[in-house]
């Protein structure tokens, strides 16, 4: 098979009837501007340099993600200079033809701002801790004021992590920061708790930004997305970061297909962050994910960051600044080996790979049913020399103080060992779990169509689902009903007792039905065994197409996609 333009993939399409009937998807491409280069060290807005859009040409994007900044040093003059600058920021876009969204990460990180001196802006009833940003400042970037808007969203950077943690980071790199994000959790039952965040990020979208604008989220832990999608947001999950990449694209597309009437969309980060800092992953590694992401039928795609110009623990193949543009000055840069690969991807792969994937036609075979509570395999770390005495996240499902990580929230953490053949660890689905994950693992992880459903899910989103399998915290009658009718018709279903018990009273059912006390069961691993694919292969079934990943010859690389007529 001859080499690509991308040189660790080789492309083949099985079945010349993939070709006419099906309609060629676009991808919007794009980069992030977390901890920008002109930002941190010129003082300046990107979007006011001329050279950055310069860079942003020459790596072929379309979209960029800036990140909001309050203003806070000029008094009653704050607010108006907020408005300036929203202004400035579409007008630059605009000029160019691009692009863009924009992001609140500033309160994850600090515990207040004073745009009206003497009010924090991130102060929220009931001692919350967030940020709306004021409709004045966005109206006039959005329709009617401007028929073709260039502000594609507002992204709330990392919402999950802030409700799962108590805005752990606002007052970095303290550890005493601990006030509620988007609903106080604590003493709700799990799914009033769920069900409360429904309601509110729901409220947040509809009343505060009058679904004018719409909502996203970039996701660091490997949960919650139902809670988002459900809302009308789009939970957007981060690729690389601490994660099993193909793992979490199988939550997030189970989260976006059940409730793909909600928002529809599907969007992806891939996002250079690591346990060990700033990158944490090889060139290889952000080219397998562009290529998952594209692959899959992401919509959105941007890269985090763009020119990041800080450093930490770094990984061995980073160049000696930047992220993908390393800059000199304000006005003269260099593309880095992570940027080639994106400029690659952009001006050579896409337009040669036109793609026909839509990603509400994912057609899962093996789907996990639980309440979303947030449990990724946390944990406290006691005596052990861990950075700030615990995991990332602090040990609370849902944010509720009183509710660290348990069995029932557990189950689905022995669940994916069998299904990716024991390359996810029992224990934990993120990399940010030490104990259970030493070292980071090569890129590639098999599994075969696989999607995470929460516990209210029912009707055609289940079509076509073999296997079934039940756990944590609360599952509804109407789901139970639903997975009943579809196992007396063929499928197979994994319960937790406690779950089958609460919804029905006979001890037995027509059908292929395994009721387990502990998902630790070796009988859970036999059950599963014949909707398991290959080791090697990592593959995606849609309505008209199934897509395959293979690990390739060079670390964190794929090597084979092959595109091939679904049955």
């Amino acid at each position: 098979m001859a080499r690509c333009p991308l040189s660790v993939l080789c492309v083949a399409v099985v079945a010349s009837l993939l070709g006419a009937s099906l309609v060629a998807q676009p991808l919007m491409l794009g980069v992030d501007t977390a901890g920008s280069y002109h930002w941190t060290v010129q003082g300046q807005p990107p979007w006011s340099q001329e050279a950055f859009f310069a860079a942003l040409a020459e790596l072929g994007v379309t979209h960029v993600n800036f990140h909001a900044v309050p203003i806070t040093h000029a008094g009653e003059r704050n607010a108006a200079l907020m408005a300036e600058s929203f202004a400035g920021m579409d007008r630059a876009v605009r000029e160019h033809g691009l692009q863009y969204t924009v992001s609140l990460e500033a309160p994850n990180f600090a515990p207040r701002a004073e745009i009206t001196p003497g009010v924090n802006e991130y102060d929220q009833p009931g001692g919350r801790h967030f940020w709306l940003l004021r409709m004045e400042w966005l109206r006039p970037l959005l329709p009617p004021e401007q028929p073709d808007p260039r502000l594609l969203a507002v992204i709330y950077d990392e919402a999950e992590h802030m409700q799962l943690s108590g805005n752990k980071y606002s007052d970095y790199p303290r550890d005493t920061f601990d006030q509620s994000f988007f609903v106080e959790a604590h003493g709700l039952p799990l799914p009033e708790a769920y069900e409360r965040l429904v309601a509110e990020c729901t409220r947040i979208r509809l009343e505060h930004y009058g679904s004018e604008v719409p909502l996203h989220t970039e996701q660091v832990w490997p949960d919650l997305f139902h809670i988002f999608a459900r809302a009308g947001w789009t939970a957007v999950p981060k690729l690389l970061k601490e994660h099993l990449t193909p793992v979490v694209l199988s939550i997030a597309l189970g989260a976006a297909i059940q409730y793909r009437h909600e928002g529809d969309r599907f969007w992806v980060s891939p996002d250079l962050w690591g346990v060990r800092g700033y990158p944490g992953h090889s060139p290889e590694a952000l080219r397998s994910a562009l290529l998952m992401g594209y692959w899959l039928g992401a919509e959105g795609m941007y890269v985090e960051n763009v020119d990041y110009p800080g450093w930490e623990k770094h990984h061995p193949e980073a160049p000696p600044k930047g992220s993908l543009l390393a800059w000199d000055d304000a006005e003269h840069y260099a593309l880095t080996r992570y940027g080639a690969v994106l400029q690659e991807f952009a001006r050579a792969y896409i337009p040669s790979h036109p793609r026909a994937i839509d990603w509400r036609t994912y057609r899962p075979r093996v789907a996990i049913v639980r309440l979303p509570d947030g449990g990724w395999g946390q944990f406290d770390a006691g005596d052990r020399p861990f950075p700030h005495g615990e995991a990332a996240s602090r040990n609370r499902l849902l944010g509720n103080r009183d509710r660290p990580l348990d069995a029932a929230a557990s189950e689905w953490l022995q669940v994916w060992p069998i299904l990716t053949h024991g390359v996810a660890k029992p224990g934990a689905i993120s990399y940010n779990n030490p104990l259970v994950y030493p070292e980071m693992q090569d890129f590639f992880v098999p599994l075969d169509s696989v999607a995470v459903f929460d516990h209210r899910v029912t009707g055609v989103v289940l079509d076509g689902v073999e296997c079934f399998i039940v756990c944590g915290h609360a599952l509804s009658q109407a789901t139970f009903d639903e997975i009943r009718a579809r196992v007396a018709d063929g499928a197979t279903c994994i319960i937790a007792r406690r779950l089958h018990e609460a919804c029905t009273s006979r001890p037995s059912l027509p059908g292929d039905w395994l009721v387990l006390d502990d998902f630790a069961d070796p009988a859970l691993a036999a059950k599963l065994q014949p909707f398991l694919g290959p080791p090697d292969v990592a593959r995606y079934r849609f309505a008209d197409q199934t897509v395959e990943f293979r690990r390739g010859e060079a670390p964190d690389s794929v090597s084979v996609l092959r595109l091939r007529q679904s049955d």
